[in-house]
C-alpha cells in the first residue's frame, strides 16, 4: 500500500502535531508501507506565520489531491486536523482529527475552514481517524459528523525513543524542574506566571521551559525578570528533537500544565526518558496516567498548593523513579492498520 501524507506545516514548525506526523510516518515505514510525503521547505520558515498557514491551507486543498493522483497513492493521510475536500470524493482522504480546540475560539478564517472540512466530512460519512480514546468519545458526543466511522491512530513516539538511546547526560539534582508548556491559551501561562512559578522559585527550585519560542512569549515573563537574569528560571527558545530529547533525560522531574490538551504526549516522554511527571489534574492528563498505568509516577494536582506538596515529597524521596513499562502504540498502529487505514 502507498500512502501519502500532508506533513507541509511539518516543514516549518518542529512540535506539536508535527512530532505526531513525522512519527507516523516513520511507524508506517517501519510497518513495511510505501510512504511519500509533501512538507513545506526550509525556506518558509522566513515567511509570516500567517501567510505561512494561507499557503498551507491552499497546498492542502489543490496540492495534496494532484500529487496522491500522480503517483497513485492508496490514501492520502490529512493529519492536522483539516483535509482537502476534493479528495474526499476521490475516498483516498484519511483526516487525523487531533481535538476541537479552533472551535472553542471566536469566529475567524481558521475556525471556518475547519468547521468547511467537518461538513464536507459529515456530509460524505468519511472516516475519521483520532489520537486517543478521550478525543473520540469527544468527537462523537459534538455531533459534527454524523455516522461518519471514527478509529483511534495513536500518537507514537518512534523518533523520541531512537534519540533517548544515545548516551544519556547527567542527571540534575530534583530541585531542577522541566516545564513542558507552549504559547496557547490552553497553556494557561497567566497562572503558571503569576502563581505557581513564583511559589517555586521562592522556594529555591530551578526551572527551565521547554516549548516557547516567540518572541512575544519572553515579555510575558517580566514579573520574574530576576530570577531569569540570575538564570534559576531559564527559557530555552527553539530547541532541535535532539537537544529536546536532552533536557528531558537530565530532569528527573518534569511539569505539564494545561487547562485543555489533544492527548499529553510530554507526559509519556517524561516517562519514557526516565523522570517522574508532575501535571494538571484534567481529564486528558488523568486519561492518560491510566491508559499508561502509570500511577505510581505521573502525579495530578488541582492547584499551586497541591503542586508544590507534591513537589516538596518528591524531593524528599530517595527512591529513584519506578520502571516504566511503555506506553503500547506500537501495538495500537497496527492495529488501526488492520482495521483500515
Amino acid at each position: 500500500m502507498h500512502i501519502l501524507i500532508n506533513d507541509f506545516i511539518g516543514g516549518v514548525l518542529d512540535r506539536g502535531m508535527p512530532i505526531y506526523a513525522r512519527n507516523i510516518i516513520d511507524g508506517l515505514r517501519e510497518e513495511g508501507f510505501r510512504v511519500s510525503v509533501v512538507r513545506a521547505p526550509r525556506f518558509f520558515r522566513k515567511v509570516p506565520r500567517g501567510l505561512f498557514y494561507m499557503i498551507s491551507v491552499l497546498v492542502e486543498q489543490t496540492v495534496l489531491p494532484i500529487v496522491g493522483l500522480v503517483i497513485r497513492a492508496d490514501i492520502t493521510l490529512y493529519p492536522y486536523n483539516s483535509v482537502a475536500i476534493a479528495d474526499l470524493f476521490t475516498r483516498r482522504a484519511r483526516i487525523v482529527i487531533h481535538d476541537l480546540e479552533q472551535l472553542n475560539r471566536g469566529l475567524s478564517p481558521s475556525k471556518l475552514y475547519y468547521l468547511a472540512c467537518y461538513r464536507a466530512l459529515k456530509a460524505l460519512s468519511r472516516p475519521i481517524y483520532t489520537i486517543s480514546q478521550l478525543t473520540r468519545q469527544r468527537l462523537i458526543e459534538s455531533g459534527l459528523f454524523g455516522s461518519c466511522p471514527i478509529t483511534i491512530v495513536p500518537v507514537t513516539f518512534y523518533a523520541f525513543e531512537r534519540l533517548l538511546r544515545a548516551e544519556a547526560p547527567k542527571r540534575l539534582d530534583k530541585k531542577s524542574i522541566m516545564l513542558c508548556t507552549g504559547s496557547t491559551a490552553n497553556k494557561d501561562l497567566e497562572s503558571v506566571v503569576t502563581d505557581y512559578l513564583p511559589k517555586l522559585l521562592a522556594a529555591g527550585f530551578r526551572v527551565t521551559i521547554v516549548g516557547l519560542h516567540k518572541a512575544s512569549d519572553r515579555p510575558r515573563f517580566a514579573p520574574l525578570g530576576s530570577y531569569l537574569a540570575s538564570g534559576q528560571l531559564r527559557i530555552c527558545g527553539r530547541l532541535t528533537d535532539p537537544e529536546v530529547a536532552l533536557e528531558y533525560q537530565k530532569h528527573q522531574i518534569v511539569w505539564v500544565h494545561a487547562l485543555r490538551e489533544g492527548f499529553g504526549r510530554c507526559v509519556v516522554e517524561a516517562r519514557l526518558a526516565g523522570g517522574r511527571a508532575v501535571c494538571t489534574n484534567i481529564p486528558e492528563f488523568a486519561g492518560m496516567r491510566a491508559e499508561m498505568r502509570d500511577d505510581a509516577e505521573t502525579y495530578l494536582y488541582k492547584d499551586s498548593t497541591e503542586f508544590m506538596t507534591i513537589l516538596d515529597r518528591l524531593v524528599h524521596t530517595d527512591a529513584p523513579p519506578a520502571v516504566f513499562s511503555g506506553y503500547p502504540y506500537r501495538e495500537m498502529l497496527r492495529s488501526a492498520i488492520q482495521s483500515g487505514l
